[in-house]
């Protein structure tokens, strides 16, 4: 028991050093978080915050967040509350029990200044359980009139949510349990990108194949077939040791305009005191990862010390070309 908690004790100190060491090679480049959650004032005001440690104590300049959640306070206020650092997609959270607004509808907020819908085809257990009423597959025809709307408006899907490999939220323990399900459900992705090759489609945690080489391979052949597809980075950071390095490497680089940094980060209510400096902390790992060759991931992995010329591409160039909006408000810091 005393041997546990020692080695729990250095694992923290070792985190905490590397965060309390951790010092971008690029403050100059602004990074756009493309996949957080922030479901009112207080999130958006903490995610304002983090910000501002980010640049203070790790020198990452993290300047803009797109929000993919339902949101609970009035749109005007909490903009006013991400002081012009927040965008906002549409959301649709469990589009297989029915979609709960009509494409016109979706169209009038996008005009409205939202920048894209997020399409999460799951439960809140990430799992369709097997019996469960409900659309199976997000290629089914009821959706056609979203999509081809989505597609003739030049919309974009700021976040494609599709096939957890690792088990249901809260139970992450399993993996692949049910691989019929999960490839059934790549498949159907893939059928939705093909048939609408003029709706932008940004998916998120990399459309979940990027926890096995294999998956990445096929993650390959879907980007080189597809070029409307886009992939963010989001909740991948802590599966990186699952797969070969060179080959994770390899990819960021050859696909580097296609790829955008996400975090999946949100804050716990219950901890809010606490969850700014940890959060900020979070994000300087994920830097580290991408910008520098030490150890991260608590010591499981290899940072990938990417070039600064792909850096910039995934940080944010590539959610400049993409999501309405943002180069005007970065022209205006």
């Amino acid at each position: 028991m005393k041997r546990i908690l020692l080695v729990t004790i250095l694992n923290f100190v070792a985190v905490a050093t590397l965060f309390s060491q951790y010092q971008s090679k690029y403050p100059d480049i602004p990074i756009v978080d493309v996949h957080v959650h922030a479901c009112g004032i207080t999130d958006v005001s903490n995610f304002v915050k983090v910000s501002e440690i980010t640049k203070r104590k790790y020198a990452s300049n993290l300047a803009f967040f797109i929000d993919l959640d339902i949101l609970t306070d009035p749109i005007a206020e909490i903009k006013a509350a991400g002081k012009g650092r927040f965008f906002f997609a549409v959301s649709e959270m469990s589009p297989h029990k029915g979609i709960t607004k009509t494409p016109e509808e979706i169209v009038s907020k996008l005009r409205d200044g939202y920048v894209g819908l997020k399409f999460w085809f799951s439960d809140p257990r990430r799992t369709i359980l097997e019996g469960e009423e409900g659309i199976t597959r997000a290629d089914d025809p009821s959706y056609d009139r979203l999509f081809s709307t989505l597609e003739r408006e030049n919309a974009l899907m700021t976040s494609f949510h599709i096939a957890d490999p690792n088990g249901p939220f809260y139970d992450r323990t399993r993996w692949m349990a049910d691989p019929v399900y999960y490839w059934n459900q790549i498949r159907a992705f893939e059928n939705v990108v093909a048939k609408y090759p003029d709706l932008t489609i940004v998916a998120a945690h990399c459309a979940w194949l990027i926890c096995q080489d294999a998956q990445i391979d096929y993650l390959r052949y879907l980007l080189s077939r597809y070029p409307n597809l886009h992939v963010d980075l989001s909740a991948t950071f802590p599966y990186m040791h699952l797969v070969n390095y060179n080959n994770l490497r390899d990819f960021y680089i050859e696909y580097q305009d296609r790829i955008l940094f996400g975090s999946d980060i949100g804050f716990n209510q219950r901890l809010l005191d606490e969850a700014v400096e940890r959060t900020a902390g979070r994000y300087a790992d994920y830097f580290a990862t991408l910008e520098t060759d030490r150890e991260v991931n608590k010591g499981r992995s290899k940072g990938l010390n990417l070039p600064r010329e792909v850096l910039e591409k995934i940080y944010y160039k590539n959610a400049l070309r993409l999501y309405p909006g943002l180069k005007e408000s970065m022209d205006l810091q």
